[in-house]
């Protein structure tokens, strides 16, 4: 007899797979982070670790407030995805260009996630379960969110390093030659290599709150 019979079943079948897919990435993230070049981006891993450990304790909370146990479950697409975070820092040094390809995989867990969790909330707001929705959005939001950081970081920093590494990854360089650059290693901009006014202004349709506010129009953040 096949167990999923009805979209609660199928719910909090959902869920078990969130709560492993959240417990996967938690295991990779530290791997990520200290794979890094960038500051920024580890910087980013490491905080986003936190959020990680506690998307884990709200699924639990919402298992334990219900009185169910997750069922044993496997995320194969996260595993799919830890898979691919190995291959990245094995095969490239440490560098722009792996830094870049870190985000790449890293946009890509965050946008699956963001994916689940709208569904989960879908499947949630048509049973009625109300609370659990309100938990889930929160994630939500913040899967949104970090996925944004990772963007601005590729965007702005990381893919423009990767693409001219000579120019941003010098050698050491002494106090008297350049006293405003760095004394051994590290990145720095030289004179009329990199204009900041060839950045555009990101317009306001990509701030944040679009971010939030995308997903199901029935669904809003409770904050």
């Amino acid at each position: 007899m096949k167990e999923n019979n009805s979209l609660s079943d199928s719910f909090m079948e959902e869920l078990a797979n969130l709560l492993d897919a959240e417990n996967q990435l938690v295991a990779v993230l530290p791997k990520l982070a200290q794979a890094s070049e960038s500051s920024g981006l580890k910087v980013a891993l490491e905080g986003h670790l936190e959020v990680t450990k506690e998307h884990v304790r709200r699924l639990e909370r919402i298992f334990s407030d219900i009185g169910k146990r997750p069922k044993d479950v496997v995320c194969e697409s996260m595993k799919g995805f830890v898979g691919e975070s190995e291959n990245v820092i094995n095969k490239a040094e440490m560098c722009p260009a792996r830094d870049a390809a870190i985000i790449s995989v890293a946009q890509r867990v965050e946008q699956y996630e963001v994916f689940r969790y709208q569904t989960a909330c879908q499947h949630g707001t048509d049973l009625g379960s109300t609370k659990i929705v309100e938990v889930l959005i929160k994630t939500l939001n913040e899967e949104r969110t970090m996925n944004f950081q990772l963007n601005e970081l590729a965007q702005y920093m990381i893919n423009v390093q990767a693409i001219n590494p000579f120019i941003y990854h010098q050698p050491t360089i002494s106090k008297q030659d350049s006293p405003s650059k760095p004394k051994s290693g590290g990145f720095y901009i030289p004179e009329n290599k990199f204009k900041r006014g060839g950045i555009k202004k990101k317009s306001k349709s990509t701030d944040v709150s679009r971010f939030i506010s995308e997903g199901n129009p029935n669904i809003q953040d409770p904050s």
